[in-house]
């Protein structure tokens, strides 16, 4: 929901994908109320994916497999932006859930799909501060993925939500270290009841995302 209203807000046309289509259309109801001029509509997930030119999974882990097994087709050659974390909360302690057939999620997705350009993506925003449209983000996204034409695309769309930058962290590989900064996120969060994100100092805001030359 902070996603597509943030989205929205920016300017995107969104297509909000459900199980249900009446839960869809509800949470498209919901983003409308919030920003009038959104363009925004909502449909069961099958047919979000097959709409959508640009595909943003933010599914529950546990029917993630099911969904790829079904949505696969409608994947295949489309930007998937991965913004999903498999997290257990123990004892006040947020840790990973690693999902079957791959260290993280990402990799699960681009191995389930192959042919699918996959991007890890806003895993380390709070949902929180998203959904909260008066309040200003402030942060880093970090990018992992194997195509550089796919992470140049999505740091557009990162940059298009004021006080978000984005930042190139290499090949899918290190996903998984981008979700084991989310799980030390929600423990802190949790800890000092406080909504945190993170910001890599040192590089200056004028670089590209893919890269590293200057803009």
């Amino acid at each position: 929901m902070g996603l597509a209203l943030r989205l929205a807000a920016a300017g995107e046309a969104i297509v909000i994908g459900s199980r249900s289509l009446e839960r869809a259309q509800a949470a498209a109801a919901k983003v409308r109320e919030a920003v009038p001029q959104a363009t925004i509509e909502g449909r069961e997930n099958l047919d979000a994916a097959a709409l959508a030119e640009r595909i943003l999974l933010v599914l529950p882990v546990p029917g993630l497999e099911a969904f790829l097994d079904s949505a696969a087709v409608h994947l295949a050659g489309k930007l998937v932006i991965d913004a999903m974390v498999p997290l257990a909360v123990h004892k006040r302690v947020a840790e990973l859930t690693t999902p079957a057939g791959g260290p993280s999620v990402s990799e699960l997705v681009q191995a389930r799909v192959p042919d699918a350009r996959v991007v890890c993506a806003f895993k380390n925003v709070p949902s929180d501060a998203l959904q909260d449209l008066s309040r200003r983000l402030a942060g880093d996204v970090l990018l992992c993925g194997d195509d550089d034409a796919a992470r140049r695309e999505v740091a557009v769309l990162v940059e298009h939500v004021p006080g978000l930058r984005a930042v190139d962290a290499g090949p899918l590989r290190l996903a998984r270290y981008v979700e084991g900064l989310t799980a030390l996120l929600v423990s802190l969060n949790i800890r000092h009841k406080a909504l945190t994100s993170i910001a890599i100092v040192g590089l200056e805001r004028g670089m590209t995302a893919v890269g590293g030359t200057r803009a």
